[in-house]
């Protein structure tokens, strides 16, 4: 049989845990000079560039000693949460910041929703996380080209403010859809742009749903506001921008390089895990559990193809743990497809509404 080998990779999620509010005390000072020994209101730790420790304590009395004890305490947990945080899943840690902002951009604003969508340049790409039905991250892609809102934002770089009754506008065309598919109505919407020094764009952020009262109890017909955001609202958000991107941009950044050494190690596991079995079916499970965690998937299909059948097939574990040979012909369906033409195929969501998304429907 001549196999070549079509990776069908599917549905990203990822579980997280809420972010807790947190209060951050005063900033720690920095190392100084030995203070002047006439100076006894000084409890600072300090070192001279000519002395060391012992020279230092030698001369305090107990109770200087034992507040010098305690900001050196203080300074040592704060060095080691931020070295803690170099060994730290960075994608937990981007996830419960943006988590953070939302809650507190839909509490500043009163908006019953709030979605940051982050810049992936490389992609032309907005992306961001919700919570689907069973608690686990979704990441959603959409492009940056103006076929929506966000999107509309991102090439423009200008605010979109819908006010009461959005779905009066001619843009709202997919929320009625998510209406009719979830029965969440969009009443008003803000959608503005973050971006840098130079005025590139780092994320849009987007607000639905203007309350007039923010209470749960209450159904959202009755509690949203029935004109919409303000320009007092956009004031306001204009005031913590900057803070706001500069947090985003460092995340992003940290969220990179953990991206790039997640794939090096991916890779090396995957390598090695070819020298360890000579059992194809289980170096190729490896193999695909390594391409599963580097790209935050849900699950991951190795699909082989059958040249004397004309098809692809692959072998999958049901619901009762017993191993079923699952067959496709050439051509048909997304991996069918990818498997013709030798071309990556990368579909965002919601995959259901592509139209050539039957066979996925069947499998599912």
């Amino acid at each position: 049989m001549d196999t070549i080998a079509t990776i069908d990779v599917i549905a990203e999620s990822e579980s997280s845990s809420e972010f807790p509010s947190a209060k951050h005390n005063s900033t720690v000072p920095a190392l100084s000079s030995f203070p002047d020994s006439n100076d006894k209101s000084s409890s600072a730790l300090a070192v001279t560039s000519e002395g060391n420790f012992a020279s230092v304590l030698a001369p305090l009395t107990p109770e200087k000693f034992s507040q010098v004890v305690s900001d050196v305490e203080q300074r040592l947990r704060i060095v080691n949460q931020t070295l803690g945080m170099l060994n730290t899943d960075f994608d937990v840690i981007l996830d419960e910041m943006l988590q953070a902002i939302r809650g507190k951009i839909g509490e500043l604003l009163s908006a019953d929703r709030t979605t940051i969508f982050l810049l992936d340049a490389d992609k032309n790409q907005l992306w961001t996380n919700v919570t689907g039905e069973d608690g686990k991250n979704i990441e959603i892609r959409i492009s940056t080209e103006p076929t929506s809102i966000a999107g509309e934002v991102a090439t423009y770089a200008h605010i979109v403010n819908i006010p009461f009754d959005f779905f009066d506008d001619p843009r709202s065309t997919q929320a009625k859809k998510q209406f009719e598919r979830t029965g969440y109505r969009t009443y008003s919407m803000l959608a503005m742009p973050l971006l840098n020094d130079d005025d590139q764009l780092v994320a849009v952020v987007q607000l639905i749903n203007k309350l007039r009262v923010n209470d749960p109890t209450i159904p959202l017909e009755d509690s949203v506001d029935r004109i919409g955001f303000t320009e007092e609202d956009q004031a306001l958000f204009a005031q913590f921008a900057p803070s706001m991107r500069l947090i985003l941009e460092s995340s992003q950044a940290f969220y990179s390089a953990a991206q790039k050494q997640r794939a090096a190690d991916a890779l090396m596991k995957a390598a090695m895990s070819l020298g360890q079995s000579l059992d194809l079916e289980t170096t190729l499970k490896k193999v695909m559990d390594e391409a599963k965690l580097l790209m935050n998937a849900d699950r991951s299909t190795l699909w082989l193809i059958d040249r004397d059948r004309n098809d692809l097939w692959t072998q999958i574990v049901d619901q009762y743990g017993l191993t079923k040979e699952l067959r496709v012909p050439m051509g048909v369906g997304f991996a069918g497809r990818v498997a013709t033409t030798g071309e990556v195929l990368n579909i965002p969501f919601d995959l259901y509404e592509h139209p050539d998304a039957a066979n996925s429907k069947k499998f599912d």
